[in-house]
């Protein structure tokens, strides 16, 4: 590991107060929360940062109660345990990333991560060779850590056992905002955590690039895990993105289903059903278009089903989508329209 600390906080003025990350709010294991998925369009207000910032999120709607759980697992319980052999926790956000860690009183030290794909299946990094840090404790407003680390991965079906070279950049870039999220809940004294993370994979079929930005919004008063999450994943390979999307996970789940802007024209006229459904759905053009693309998203962004359909070709099998809200999107041309769709 080579990673260098900026340590901003502790130049600032004394008589401000600052929450600081540091071994008494690190979570523990059997900490555990639900956070929900909303709108995975809703942005990350990347720019808003510094002391008093504010993200409103309150406007964004939900997916019927779609959730994940959060949770801090010893990691001799999980599948993974052969894998991680160092680490003294794993930090998992359920069907999506498992991060694995160890601290002491001064840091926190990651020695990798699974990160489920839906098309991909498991893709499993280890820090074998160059572990990295994620804090510095304290690690506290302004405070800036880069490092790098080294291992291998496993990207089914393309790498097993791979190469793999990476660097992080983690910082806290905001403290005492305000979050807002929906039916008027709000969390006054919000400490935002962020890390960027670019993974380069080399394979005998090029090199691949996986890049991660998350924020974690965290309110120690309230616990020790973030209580709204937001993540960017990219996948890609010669500049060309083979899987990417947004996770939205927020504390509060919103009454309203995620909304959907139509551009009118003859795609606005494709009827679904059944809508609900359960094992097929029917698609039925009206007489003035004769083919139409469409492709079916997820709660988190990701296109699950995708193709094309005219008079002949109206019926698509969705009896392996999970229960929940999807949204669908019909194009032709210039002209598209996303509906939602619900599978029971």
């Amino acid at each position: 590991m080579k990673r260098i600390l900026f340590l901003a906080s502790t130049i600032m003025m004394c008589s401000i107060s600052f929450a600081q990350f540091d071994q008494t709010n690190e979570p523990s294991i059997g900490d555990e929360s639900t956070l929900y998925v909303i709108d995975s369009m809703a942005p990350d207000f990347a720019t808003e940062t510094g002391m008093g910032a504010s993200w409103d999120y309150s406007t964004y709607g939900g997916f019927d109660n779609d959730s994940r759980t959060l949770q801090v697992v010893d990691p001799s319980t999980t599948a993974n345990v052969s894998d991680f052999p160092s680490s003294e926790k794993a930090l998992e956000i359920q069907g999506f990333l498992s991060s694995f860690f160890s601290s002491t009183t001064t840091e926190r030290t990651y020695q990798g991560f699974v990160y489920s794909d839906p098309g991909l299946g498991d893709i499993l990094a280890q820090f074998s060779s160059d572990e990295a840090i994620q804090y510095e404790y304290p690690f506290g407003l302004a405070d800036l850590l880069t490092d790098t680390y080294e291992g291998t991965v496993d990207v089914p079906p393309f790498a097993i056992g791979s190469a793999l070279t990476g660097s992080l950049s983690a910082t806290v870039d905001a403290d005492g905002g305000t979050l807002d999220l929906a039916n008027g809940v709000q969390f006054t004294n919000v400490t935002r955590y962020k890390i960027e993370e670019t993974s380069e994979v080399t394979t005998g079929l090029g090199t691949f690039i996986l890049d991660r930005v998350q924020y974690e919004y965290y309110d120690f008063a309230t616990s020790n895990l973030p209580v709204f999450v937001h993540t960017s994943v990219s996948l890609s390979q010669f500049g060309t993105t083979v899987t990417d999307f947004n996770l939205v996970l927020s504390a509060e789940d919103p009454e309203g289903f995620v909304s959907v802007t139509e551009q009118l024209g003859a795609v606005n006229e494709i009827s679904i059903f059944p809508n609900p459904a359960t094992d097929k759905v029917n698609f039925k053009l009206p007489q003035n278009l004769s083919s139409a693309s469409f492709s079916i998203i997820d709660a988190v962004g990701r296109q699950v089903v995708n193709g094309n359909i005219d008079a002949h070709h109206n019926k698509v099998n969705v009896s392996s989508l999970k229960n929940g809200v999807y949204l669908i999107r019909f194009s032709n041309g210039s002209e598209a329209v996303t509906r939602q769709l619900i599978i029971r």
